[in-house]
């Protein structure tokens, strides 16, 4: 699975996580160990968020193909959640995430999950 970060997301995703050796872009909704959000079934795949980690455990096994030098990971769940053309970038301030189909998350948040 592919994942175009650009130059100013990345920049922004390293300096809120600087300790991260690795990255996962998963759900923000409750489902998941790292989420802070409230889980309904209202909000299942509305909000994600780029959790940084210096290792990756399970299920985090699926790595992007991604066009910068980080490691980007995420889950068999939430790969269900992204389509063809993903991409985090800088919008107004905030990171977005979208895919072919349009804006996933337009205020995708970060996680410093680092151990």
């Amino acid at each position: 699975m592919n994942l175009q970060i650009t130059d100013e997301a990345l920049k922004y995703i390293k300096e809120r996580l600087p300790q991260a050796t690795a990255f996962l872009l998963t759900a923000d909704d409750g489902s998941n160990q790292y989420s802070a959000g409230k889980g309904s079934a209202c909000n299942v795949g509305d909000s994600f968020q780029v959790v940084g980690v210096n290792q990756v455990d399970d299920p985090y096994t699926i790595k992007f193909d991604c066009d910068q030098e980080a490691r980007f990971y995420t889950s068999p769940n939430d790969q269900t959640f992204f389509g063809k053309g993903l991409k985090v970038d800088m919008k107004n301030n905030w990171l977005e995430l979208k895919d072919n189909s349009g804006i996933l998350d337009g205020q995708l948040t970060t996680n410093n999950a680092v151990k």
